[in-house]
């Protein structure tokens, strides 16, 4: 089956450093096949026999061996992706305005993000396992999405740019 993994916490500031090719390799040994990363960040495209729960948790024993902490796997099938990508919660926000985010949930979305959603400003749209959300792009810097997602819900997750989900859509179903 073909997937994509969105990793957390991956080549950002000083730990978890990794390169791509190393990745890729680490990913080889750990018996995904036709394996492909995009951009520096964790994002990554496989092949496996595995379900998708089983495939999380290889890879992040694969990333724990190779001594990275906190690099949780949030794994969906290439129809997964396609679903996502396919969202248009995101039509009425021009990118011109809005820097457009989705927060992947490794489960359903857990308690208390409903609510947490229904009283933010920038959440758009809560579905199963993701978060859309939207800031203004003159937003003052060095806000965290997912840090202050992290700390309220309790979990760990994932966010990642609008294009960033596009791209990996076109790249799982190649």
């Amino acid at each position: 089956m073909r997937y994509a993994a969105f990793l957390r916490a991956i080549n950002v500031g000083v730990h978890n450093r990794i390169k791509m090719a190393d990745l890729c390799a680490l990913c080889e040994a750990a018996g995904f096949d036709r394996v492909t990363t995009y951009l520096q960040s964790g994002n990554l495209v496989f092949e496996s026999t595995d379900g998708p729960e089983e495939t999380a948790l290889r890879l992040e024993t694969a990333l724990v061996d190779r001594g990275l902490r906190n690099a949780a796997a949030i794994v969906r099938t290439a129809d997964d992706v396609r679903n996502l990508a396919a969202c248009t919660a995101f039509e009425p926000f021009s990118p011109d305005a809005y820097t457009r985010f989705v927060t992947l949930f490794r489960t359903e979305v857990p308690p208390g993000a409903a609510d947490m959603a229904a009283g933010s400003e920038s959440a758009v749209l809560l579905r199963d396992r993701e978060l859309f959300s939207v800031l203004p792009v003159d937003r003052p810097p060095g806000f965290d999405l997912n840090g202050s997602l992290e700390k309220r819900l309790k979990v760990q997750a994932t966010t990642r740019y609008w294009h960033i989900v596009q791209e990996m859509n076109r790249l799982v179903q190649e």
